[in-house]
């Protein structure tokens, strides 16, 4: 196809012509979009900025008692539970100084175009990450600061999972009339929280202080262990009761992810449209598996198989296995909080609500075990959607023209390359936008009090 690219160079226009730029950010987007892979998506019907609530019906009380003769049957209802998301929009953008040789023009113009695709991607799929794990790590958390018999208040690493619950099929803010019932891993008998707040309003998720419904009956020490009564299922390597239970020996096994499946299949979890569960898993955890005796016994003589061959697990025990690099850890969850109480080493990623290094200062990995619907991603189509009197935009996956640049569509993310527009027409600007909300269905209405059931996450070292 030939398209009229006013404002570009020849040489610009040659290699958008061939369909280099489309290429090179389509490369670089790839390999990174593991997580929102997983998401089930789905146009936004609103505008940037508003809020849509969404239902989800249950099942009908089963009876196998027999009707009476003469007797017509009582109808029955079925509850309903509501989750919401508010669309957002997530841009980035880069300036390519282009110099005058062509040659240059090109490996200039491309490098700059595949590396503001990989932040695309990666943006967008750490997006897609922390919507995910936040409530599927929430309302297990820690004393931050011992706390004595008495009080009324008590500070912990992280107030994630403590600051709604469902009320009526509907999440709602904790209260008064609407309390979250607590246990602790020592000391102090069951308690309610009826307040949460953060200690630091930027980070909503990070530590923060709990208020109770009643005192505490008793002393509670720094690092103890607090529960939600609606917290999901979540297993941790070697079995410790809090994240401080992990410790260098607490390698990932085989029968982790076989108890994480059939806990998905207990609560009769779909499968993802393969058929199968989808473990996403850290390359060094990854490495453990193939140390686990279970996992050893499994392949024993298939040393020329595909697993060993090319160190890659695949489909196994009901789940298909990723590789995945971006799985949450130290190093790619932004902004770290010390939430040790000003003791210790323990540090808390306020992104997804959980800490990341333990008190003695152990660094955490978590694997995910998901199923079919356990993340939505809800996106507006900015290239049928985003329209002006400065151009029209195409669909999604189009390439197309508008005043003064080309836009071009890519797995519902816009890449936008902008024609020079400064006095010596030498600087070119390359932008990317997505527009939405990944969020985390609710399954509270099914067996069991946790709210999120459609994933588990394995903790270890």
């Amino acid at each position: 196809m030939t398209v009229s690219l006013a404002g570009f160079s020849p040489e610009i226009q040659a290699i958008i012509q061939d369909n280099t730029l489309r290429r090179e950010f389509m490369d670089a987007l790839f390999p990174t979009l593991l997580y929102r892979d997983d998401a089930m998506p789905e146009v936004w019907q609103a505008a940037i900025g508003d809020e849509q609530i969404f239902t989800r019906t249950g099942l009908m009380t089963v009876n196998t008692d027999p009707t009476p003769p003469g007797h017509d049957p009582d109808p029955k209802s079925y509850g309903v539970e509501q989750w919401r998301a508010v669309a957002q929009q997530l841009t980035n953008s880069l300036d390519t100084n282009l110099p005058t040789n062509y040659a240059a023009i090109a490996s200039t113009l491309l490098r700059d175009t595949k590396t503001i695709g990989l932040n695309a991607g990666q943006t967008i799929n750490q997006k897609a990450r922390n919507s995910l794990f936040r409530p599927y790590v929430g309302g297990n958390t820690t004393m931050m600061i011992a706390a004595t018999s008495g009080d009324f208040q008590i500070t912990v690493s992280s107030i994630n999972g403590f600051t709604e619950r469902m009320v009526n099929g509907r999440l709602s803010p904790v209260g008064a009339a609407a309390p979250i019932a607590i246990t602790f891993s020592a000391s102090a008998a069951a308690n309610t929280v009826v307040g949460a707040v953060p200690l630091n309003a930027n980070n909503p998720y990070g530590p923060g202080v709990l208020t109770l419904g009643a005192a505490l009956s008793a002393n509670v020490a720094r690092r103890v262990g607090v529960y939600s009564e609606f917290r999901p299922t979540l297993i941790r390597a070697g079995g410790g009761v809090t994240v401080d239970g992990i410790t260098g020996s607490s390698r990932i096994a085989l029968q982790d992810i076989i108890n994480a499946v059939s806990r998905l299949r207990r609560d009769n979890v779909p499968t993802h449209a393969d058929g199968l569960y989808h473990v996403h898993i850290d390359p060094l955890v990854e490495a453990q598996l193939f140390a686990d005796d279970a996992f050893e016994n499994l392949n024993t003589s298939l040393v020329d198989g595909m697993r060993y061959r090319e160190l890659v697990i695949g489909d196994l025990v009901g789940a298909r296995f990723y590789r995945n690099t971006e799985s949450p850890g130290r190093s790619n969850v932004g902004a770290l909080v010390a939430s040790g109480g000003g003791i210790g080493s323990a540090v808390c990623a306020p992104k997804i609500g959980a800490e990341v290094v333990t008190d003695a200062g152990v660094e955490v990995n978590r694997t995910i075990v998901t199923g079919g619907g356990a993340l939505r991603e809800l996106f507006i189509p900015e290239g049928s959607a985003y329209v002006s009197d400065a151009g029209v935009t195409g669909v999604v996956g189009g390439f197309q023209v508008t005043t003064g640049g080309v836009i071009v569509n890519t797995e519902r993310i816009r890449y936008i390359l902008r024609a020079p527009l400064d006095r010596l027409q030498q600087v070119v600007s390359q932008s990317w936008s997505w527009s939405g909300d990944f969020t985390t269905p609710s399954d509270s209405l099914t067996d069991g009090p946790a709210t999120w059931k459609r994933a588990c996450v394995i903790e270890s070292a």
